[in-house]
């Protein structure tokens, strides 16, 4: 389940920009003005493609876990992780259903088979529309900002606070690009996104996102 989770979560905010570090960060002066825009931005885009890096955190480990490959998403609610190295394989994201094929095995499952997946189908739905508003009390958002970047903190208030303790979105001021995600577990372990070589608006096929 904390997999799952966190895979979702990939998914959800995939809309931020690297930061190198979390510094010189103030309150924002208008957050109003912050969400209209970025629902302007959103609606702006149809899909997207990029890499990702990912590189997990683990305290009882003493080398970071690494993985890379290639993300896809298109609207309203169709992904697709594509995991290359070290090892491959595939999760694909389509309206409430989850595709994960790996190690020649394909499973399918519900996302809204349980209360914990349909609130992480409002927090995606929410991001990729940029109607940060339809987040329930389920969520407390902090909104700070520097010269370059917005800094979104997502802290979960409900069943999710069992698996993740906070969700750090940093997003570029000129133009909403998305370079970087931290996710950080009740453990305080935590996994950050790198995303590099972005295209907006790309053309997929129908079997990029199949679920069967």
């Amino acid at each position: 389940m904390k997999q799952k989770i966190l895979l979702f979560l990939l998914v959800c905010f995939f809309f931020c920009s690297k930061t190198d570090a979390q510094t010189d960060f103030k309150p924002m002066v208008s957050i109003e003005s912050f969400k209209n825009r970025m629902t302007g931005e959103s609606d702006s885009l149809a899909s997207i493609e990029s890499r990702f890096t990912q590189t997990k955190h683990i305290r009882l480990l003493s080398e970071k876990i690494v993985s890379t490959g290639n993300f896809s998403y298109q609207k309203p609610n169709k992904v697709c992780l594509d995991y290359l190295n070290p090892v491959k394989y595939r999760i694909v994201v389509n309206g409430n259903k989850i595709k994960i094929d790996a190690d020649g095995k394909t499973n399918i499952f519900d996302a809204g088979s349980n209360r914990l997946m349909e609130q992480m189908s409002v927090l995606l739905s929410a991001c990729m529309t940029g109607n940060l508003d339809r987040l329930s009390s389920d969520y407390e958002l902090t909104f700070k900002e520097n010269d370059t970047q917005y800094w979104i903190a997502v802290v979960p208030q409900g069943s999710a606070k069992a698996y993740m303790k906070c969700i750090d979105i940093f997003l570029n001021k000129k133009d909403f690009s998305v370079r970087q995600l931290k996710i950080t577990e009740s453990s305080d372990d935590y996994t950050e996104y790198v995303f590099t070589g972005q295209k907006k608006n790309v053309v997929f096929s129908n079997a990029k996102f199949a679920v069967k």
